[in-house]
C-alpha cells in the first residue's frame, strides 16, 4: 500500500490560510535534512513529490504534524529528512539545461569574481535562464567539485507555475564559506545537468 493512500486525505490537504503564528507548530528540535516554509497550495502530497521523498518519512521526521487530521499551515516550517533527492547518474543531458546565470548584488551590479570564485555579497540575488520551461530548480552549496545532491546540502528551491525558462531566486549568504553552487532545473519528471559555480564569502 503506498504511502498515500496510508495517510488518507491527509495528502492532498492544502495548507491553512489566516493562521495566527501563535498556533503554528514549531518545527522539531534537530532536523539533519532542510527546514522548509510552508507555502499557500502546499499539500503533504506536493511537498513529498517536490522533494522526491516518501510522505512517511516526512510524517516521521516532524512530530507536530497529525497524520489523522494532516493539517499544515502557511510559513510553518517542516523538517525534510536527508536522504539522496536524485542520484547525479540521474541528471538527464536532454533535461533543461542552463543557459546563464547572473550573481548579483542588491542594487544589481554583478558580483567580482577573482580566482575563479565569484565573492558573494552578504544577500546575493541569483538569476538563472534555462533552455526550456522548468517547474522546479534546486540550489545546492557543497565543498568544490563534491556533486552531493542532499536536503542538508540544499540553499532553497524555486516552484515555477506555470513552467519559465527564467528564474531568480534571493540568497542569505554565512560567512566563511568557500565551494560549489549547484543548480538544477527540472521539468516534471526530467531534470537536467547541475550547473556548477564556484563562490565564496569571506
Amino acid at each position: 500500500m503506498s504511502s498515500i493512500r496510508k495517510t488518507g486525505l491527509t495528502a492532498y490537504r492544502k495548507a491553512a490560510k489566516h493562521a495566527s503564528s501563535d498556533i503554528i507548530p514549531e518545527p522539531p528540535k534537530t532536523c539533519d535534512g532542510y527546514l522548509y516554509k510552508i507555502k499557500e497550495d502546499d499539500t503533504l502530497y506536493k511537498i513529498a513529490k517536490k522533494f522526491k521523498c516518501n510522505m512517511q518519512k516526512i510524517l516521521s521526521a516532524n512530530p507536530q504534524l497529525s497524520s489523522r487530521s494532516g493539517t499544515i499551515f502557511i510559513r510553518q516550517l517542516i523538517c525534510i529528512p536527508d536522504y539522496e533527492i536524485f542520484p547525479s547518474c540521474l541528471l538527464m543531458p536532454i533535461g533543461p539545461q542552463v543557459l546563464s546565470v547572473q550573481l548579483l548584488d542588491a542594487a544589481g551590479t554583478p558580483l567580482q569574481v577573482m580566482n575563479g570564485f565569484t565573492i558573494l555579497a552578504p544577500r546575493t540575488f541569483i538569476r538563472v535562464v534555462f533552455s526550456e520551461p522548468v517547474s522546479l530548480v534546486y540550489f545546492f552549496f557543497a565543498a568544490r567539485g563534491k556533486m552531493i545532491f542532499r536536503p542538508s546540502f540544499l540553499i532553497g528551491i524555486e516552484t515555477l507555475e506555470p513552467p519559465q525558462r527564467s528564474v531568480r531566486f534571493i540568497w542569505d549568504v554565512p560567512v566563511n564559506i568557500k565551494g560549489s553552487l549547484y543548480i538544477v532545473g527540472c521539468n516534471q519528471n526530467i531534470c537536467g545537468p547541475a550547473e556548477e559555480i564556484l563562490v565564496s564569502r569571506i
